[in-house]
């Protein structure tokens, strides 16, 4: 009764895991082929032939579809981008890097990671986050401060979710950048900029003191 009962539950939660795929495979589809102010839950609902109150089920809003399909590329590409990052020599080394990476493909999807940074930073402003709500970024971030702990670059008598953050949200003011300064955006100073922002605080460096 009991392994039955089991073989049913793991069952059950395959054929959860493969819908939700499956969602996120057609609304990504719509999304990068129309747009996503432009697809509505409707109509991913129909496209994956379900009701569409079984698809608020697995995911409230079509944001929430982004987030976790962005999770999914991280985690995808997270043993590969954590093998790179430690052969590089500093954290300002590795911050640059992953900034660029994705930076990179920000500006080739600029509509959907619009959705997902407003997302995120809302989720982030959340006084009840859930370990969920991590953004992929989460990943990547924890391994560079880890990384500049060890070398005794970043100090280690903050909560680690602070630090993480605080990288985030230097990322998304380089984002942020990309949207509002059209056609002026210079990605590698902007990346610089807040990378030093973020390392070094908003004192002034000792060749710029009074």
């Amino acid at each position: 009764m009991t392994i039955n009962k089991t073989l049913g539950e793991t069952r059950m939660e395959r054929k959860k895991a493969e819908m939700k795929q499956k969602i996120i495979t057609v609304a990504m589809t719509l999304f990068k082929a129309q747009g996503v102010d432009a697809t509505t839950m409707e109509q991913i609902a129909a496209e994956v032939d379900i009701a569409k109150g079984t698809l608020y089920n697995y995911f409230p809003v079509k944001e929430a579809i982004i987030d976790e399909y962005i999770k999914q590329t991280f985690r995808d590409k997270n043993a590969d981008r954590v093998w790179q990052l430690e052969k590089l020599p500093d954290t300002r080394t590795r911050m640059t890097a992953i900034f660029s990476e994705l930076i990179g493909g920000v500006q080739s999807q600029k509509d959907i990671f619009e959705k997902y940074v407003i997302y995120r930073m809302q989720s982030m402003a959340s006084f009840h986050q859930e370990d969920s709500e991590k953004s992929g970024f989460y990943l990547v971030a924890t391994e560079i401060i880890r990384l500049g702990q060890k070398s005794g670059e970043i100090r280690d008598d903050l909560p680690l979710y602070i630090l993480v953050e605080l990288f985030e949200f230097a990322f998304i003011e380089v984002v942020k950048q990309c949207y509002l300064e059209t056609e002026t955006f210079n990605a590698q100073e902007a990346i610089e900029q807040c990378v030093d922002l973020c390392i070094h605080g908003a004192g002034r460096k000792a060749t710029e003191q009074i």
